[in-house]
């Protein structure tokens, strides 16, 4: 006869064994403070590096970095150039202005300009929609131009203002409402004027695609969108920027403390706000910190982790 030995039964599990799930584990508060206390550290330093402590004493607020000032003077000279060269072919019938194409080079010669600044123009508004998306999807903002609900009840209190009706103009962020209608007018227009524009340039390629009524149709939203342009530059944009208040800040970056009090007076407040913040997190930090030594002296607060405001 043979035995046969029957597998011991295995052990029950407790129920204390168990893998315990992702929303059961504690929750580590101090870490969450950390990160939180990191991330709006981070959001403060941002803010305090656009304000400069001058020898003097006096403080100077960043308001536009070289690159948003680079893309500026790059619209300003193609935009002058398209206006003027593409305004001087549309009113070539007339005979002072057919004088003046004529001692520039003639039709073709204004023609070829145009077409070298339209690609300079192309070339800064894709590197203007890259920002955009950068903005967007990698620092996951909307971005201070982005409208808003007080944006509408700004845009209400200004043109009671105006009108006198209200003792007070709106209080502005980083940009007023002003700043943001031609802003957005810029983006629509400029889409506009480089379509049409492309159409009329390769008309043959165009028609492959779109009806042959697409030409004349795009050539005249040029023409009356330039002129449309032209005249906005020359009234609101140079009254609004440079009559009005007399705004610097695309040319040099900077504001001065009152301009940033006058102007934009929340954002003022807010990197304000930031600079002491900064600060007190330094003066805690130093605190808490003891020497090496251990001699009971307060330690230099840790560059890497908390960068000194700037100076």
């Amino acid at each position: 006869m043979t035995s046969t030995k029957s597998n011991p039964p295995k052990p029950k599990r407790s129920s204390r064994a168990r893998a315990v799930p992702a929303a059961e584990q504690p929750v580590d508060r101090a870490a969450i403070k950390r990160r939180l206390l990191t991330r709006r550290l981070r959001e403060a330093q941002a803010l305090a590096s656009r304000m400069t402590i001058l020898p003097d004493g006096s403080r100077v607020f960043l308001r536009f970095d070289r690159a948003v000032r680079s893309q500026h003077l790059v619209l300003m000279v193609t935009f002058t150039t398209l206006a003027v060269t593409g305004l001087l072919q549309h009113f070539s019938h007339y005979t002072l202005i057919a004088k003046i194409v004529n001692g520039l080079g003639g039709v073709e010669a204004l023609r070829t300009v145009h077409h070298v600044a339209a690609i300079l123009i192309i070339a800064v508004s894709l590197y203007h929609v890259w920002t955009i998306f950068e903005t967007w999807f990698v620092k996951r903002t909307r971005g201070a131009m982005w409208p808003r609900v007080q944006d509408a009840k700004d845009l209400v209190q200004i043109i009671k203002y105006n009108l006198g009706l209200a003792e007070a103009r709106p209080a502005y962020d980083r940009f007023s409402i002003e700043e943001k209608m031609e802003y957005w007018a810029l983006l629509w227009g400029q889409s506009l004027m480089i379509v049409t524009g492309l159409i009329m340039w390769f008309p043959v390629v165009a028609t492959w695609i779109l009806p042959g009524e697409a030409i004349p149709i795009a050539r005249a939203l040029h023409s009356w969108e330039a002129i449309l342009a032209t005249l906005a530059i020359l009234t609101w944009h140079t009254y609004h920027a440079h009559i009005k208040t007399h705004n610097r800040s695309m040319f040099t970056g900077y504001m001065t403390e009152e301009e940033m009090r006058h102007e934009h007076p929340l954002e003022y407040e807010r990197i304000l706000a930031a600079y002491a913040f900064i600060q007190k997190v330094q003066q805690e930090h130093a605190a808490a910190r003891p020497t090496p030594s251990g001699n009971g002296q307060p330690a230099s607060p840790d560059p890497a982790k908390f960068p000194s405001p700037p100076a």
